[in-house]
């Protein structure tokens, strides 16, 4: 099979990354022809490795059955796989250089087809890096056409969920702080906003600032139901909090009908439970967190029970569910996992456990939580110290 010499030494790379070593004698040969039979159950001998790690002059072709095999070991399907990769990655270089020689600018058309070939983290981030680049730049319209290039991401954000919260807590407090009113609302008009920045980075605790000021920008500028539903249960949490009932039970009552994804929806029944006097016969129908999404059900529920000092509601879910024991599949799970851990320490303070309530904080309380979870983090210690006061 005709295979060019850079590409040969394209598949040298491949294969001593896989080995994890450099093939550098006969000796090397021999032990890297043992290690390819062990993963792909085919041989290579050694003699051919020393053909084509270039030990021994050699001006011929290889057997593509060779190549194959080769290319196994690197973790692709086949020779012409790997050279297909190859090629494509050949014309896109040759393609950016080309832009770059035209004067044409290629941000958005990178991360195309970065998303293209897989949605991944970095894909993802590079695309944060991008934004956050032409940000300071103050380039509207790129920053228009990268989150636009995020479309098949925002399409499947609940699938990708831990990489479009890492992007959203990357981007999220730069837009936060943006007095361009005009550029936001462009920004929810015509890119994917606010399902991957707004709905995955939420201060609830800050949203008397800039957090607050994009989520009532985006109730006047979008009317999908979920986004609707969003902004009038996040503007409740804040007006419930500052005690500001009547304002709380309007934005409550404009909350539309639906099925919403598990946070959502758990902050709606913790709102419907502290405004509506929901009895303790309808709370199993009222309190109901899909199958294997309890630990984001509750993320809602947790604090606004503890600041409402509702400690025999609070311990019978984490009870019920058994919160205690949810296995977190990612950093944002176990942010949760670790916030329901605090608020069993002021559960520990109001049963008058105070040892152990002590012990419990001391563990917890320097925990490092993503952004927009410290600020009920920090209710939920502040609650517990109080407990504690002598």
């Amino acid at each position: 099979m005709y295979i060019t010499q850079a590409n040969i030494h394209a598949c040298r790379k491949e294969i001593t990354k896989a080995w994890g070593r450099s093939v550098q004698t006969q000796r090397d040969c021999v032990a890297l022809a043992e290690a390819i039979f062990e993963k792909t159950n085919k041989k290579v001998a050694s003699h051919t490795l020393r053909r084509f790690f270039g030990l021994v002059a050699f001006d011929g072709q290889f057997r593509k059955s060779t190549l194959d095999t080769l290319a196994n070991y690197a973790g692709h399907e086949s020779c012409d796989d790997f050279l297909d990769r190859l090629k494509q990655e050949e014309d896109l270089v040759e393609l950016l250089v080309r832009l770059q020689v035209q004067n044409v600018e290629i941000d958005e058309y990178y991360i195309n087809r970065l998303i293209e070939r897989d949605i991944s983290m970095e894909s993802v981030m590079m695309a944060g890096h991008l934004i956050n680049m032409r940000l300071e730049q103050n380039d509207q319209e790129r920053i228009i056409r990268l989150f636009q290039a995020l479309e098949p991401v925002s399409r499947e954000r609940h699938r990708y969920h831990a990489i479009v919260s890492v992007f959203a807590h990357y981007v999220g407090p730069k837009f936060h702080a943006l007095e361009d009113e005009g550029f936001m609302v462009r920004l929810m008009k015509e890119t994917p906003l606010i399902d991957l920045v707004l709905a995955f980075y939420v201060p609830v605790m800050e949203l008397d600032a800039g957090y607050g000021r994009l989520i009532e920008m985006m109730l006047g500028t979008s009317d999908d139901s979920e986004h609707q539903a969003f902004g009038h249960s996040l503007l409740a949490t804040r007006a419930l909090l500052e005690n500001q009932r009547e304002q709380a039970h309007n934005q409550f009552n404009a909350i539309p009908a639906g099925t919403y994804f598990p946070i959502l929806a758990g902050r709606i029944a913790v709102l419907d439970y502290l405004l509506n006097d929901v009895s303790e016969a309808e709370i199993p129908n009222r309190f109901a967190p899909p199958a294997n999404e309890e630990i984001f059900y509750f993320k809602a529920i947790t604090p606004l029970l503890v600041a409402f000092d509702r400690v025999e509601l609070l311990e019978r879910f984490i009870d019920e569910h058994k919160l205690l024991s949810v296995t977190a599949q990612h950093w944002m799970e176990e942010s949760v996992k670790k916030q329901t851990e605090l608020a069993m320490a002021w559960i520990l303070a109001k049963r008058g456990k105070i040892a152990e309530s002590k012990a419990t904080l001391g563990l917890l309380k320097d925990t490092t939580f993503p952004r927009d979870y410290q600020g009920t983090s920090r209710l939920i210690i502040e609650a517990t110290e109080a407990l504690l006061q002598p």
